[in-house]
């Protein structure tokens, strides 16, 4: 944070506070020569948070807060006891005023969490495209739930079910999950010896680590019905759209007269995206209207004439927030679909993206989404048309583990589906 102190108000601390401790060895014109040259550095200093500040409406306007933080700020850079990390300085300082504000969506990120961060919105990533579970509470091991199409790990050889032993010959029992996570993403065209347990075979694979374009949709035939679709959407981002169409055309191409939609665990993700994909699906007509947070409505999302016309069911649980959730919530209001499942977490606010002069950024609500015709859900969450719990021998399983024999969740919808042709 850059220094901001008005004038007069430095000019009297400083000088009160040269004055009870520096009397012995400052003359008058050593001290007015230092008040001259600390405000003159202050004032060419403060000129962008200058800008800021007259930007905003007065009863906005926070000066006191930057005066005073810009004080403790000059007697901790000066006098305090002990080395000061500014870069986690600035990072605390930027999440504890997002945590007071109260945005419970609000995240600070750092000039080196930038790229990743759109990297995650776009999509793209750095690594070996595999989803994974630690293997348990004093078990480190990583499980391979799934191999990504097109990844770097699924030319390598490396398969679901797989468990992640060894990266790079250090047992990841040794470093833990996340040291191990960390170790295998690494850097482009660098490669990473993976060592895997398959059944009683031990297998090392050197994998090279590339830019891959992530998976997000995942679909099948329902095993206890072919005629039946399962599409799985993991969250929604760039590359989303054209997955899931591609998921979609592909299923009722190969006969699936009938489609279940599985956002279980989905935290969302671009609504550009989301949008795009109900577009796909839906008739002409509204998707979504956006809302300022004095209720003004700023932009409504549209549906062209071109529709998916099978009967559809919705999965959702809990964790199925934000983007997923109006998904959900726009094929049920279009009568295109029933839900079933838990209630959804609640998240209808969207958030923007600002880059900050050093280089990182902040994320922090901004506008509600609404659904074509529903109450906007944020903090209340979609309750399903039919509500059924996952059986409990389930749930310490990921979704990707769970069979279609053992999913009574999807059973359920299965059947909606059957009683509603």
């Amino acid at each position: 944070m850059q220094k901001r102190v008005s004038i007069l108000t430095l000019i009297f601390s400083i000088a009160l506070a040269i004055f009870i401790t520096f009397t012995v060895t400052f003359s008058v014109v050593q001290v007015a020569n230092y008040i001259y040259d600390l405000v003159n550095e202050s004032d060419s200093a403060t000129s962008e948070v200058d800008q800021w500040q007259s930007a905003l409406p007065d009863e906005k306007k926070n000066p006191e807060l930057f005066e005073t933080l810009a004080m403790i700020d000059y007697y901790y850079q000066s006098g305090y006891v002990d080395k000061i990390g500014k870069e986690e300085l600035v990072s605390r300082l930027m999440n504890a005023y997002i945590i007071c504000v109260g945005d419970p969506y609000g995240v600070y990120y750092t000039p080196e969490e930038v790229d990743a961060l759109y990297s995650d919105t776009e999509g793209v990533k750095v690594g070996i495209g595999v989803y994974v579970r630690v293997m348990g509470e004093n078990d480190d091991r990583i499980k391979i739930l799934e191999v990504m199409d097109g990844s770097p790990a699924k030319s390598a050889g490396i398969l679901k079910g797989d468990i992640i032993t060894h990266v790079d010959g250090i047992d990841v029992n040794e470093i833990g999950y996340n040291e191990t996570v960390s170790m295998i993403s690494g850097e482009v065209d660098t490669d990473v010896s993976i060592t895997v347990l398959r059944g009683d075979i031990i297998k090392t694979i050197t994998v090279k680590r590339k830019l891959y374009t992530a998976q997000t949709v995942f679909y099948h035939k329902y095993a206890l019905d072919t005629s039946v679709g399962v599409v799985r959407i993991t969250e929604f981002n760039d590359g989303t759209p054209n997955q899931f169409k591609n998921a979609v055309n592909t299923l009722l191409n190969q006969g699936c007269t009938s489609l279940v939609f599985d956002v279980r665990s989905n935290p969302g993700g671009t609504v550009d995206s989301c949008v795009e994909i109900l577009d796909f699906l839906l008739p002409t007509g509204d998707i979504m209207y956006i809302t300022d947070l004095d209720g003004t409505v700023v932009d409504v999302r549209y549906s062209e004439a071109s529709q998916i016309n099978v009967p559809m069911a919705v999965l959702t649980d809990g964790a199925t927030a934000s983007g997923a959730e109006l998904f959900a919530c726009a094929l049920k209001d279009y009568d295109k679909a029933v839900l079933v499942g838990t209630k959804t977490y609640g998240k209808g606010c969207m958030q923007s993206i600002i880059t900050l002069p050093n280089g990182g950024a902040l994320r922090y609500t901004t506008q509600l989404y609404n659904p074509p015709i529903s109450e906007n859900y944020d903090g209340v969450g979609i309750a399903p048309d039919i509500e059924i719990e996952l059986d409990s021998s389930l749930t310490k399983l990921n979704y990707f583990e769970i069979t279609d024999a053992q999913d009574n969740q999807l059973k359920e919808a299965y059947n909606a589906l059957k009683i509603g042709q």
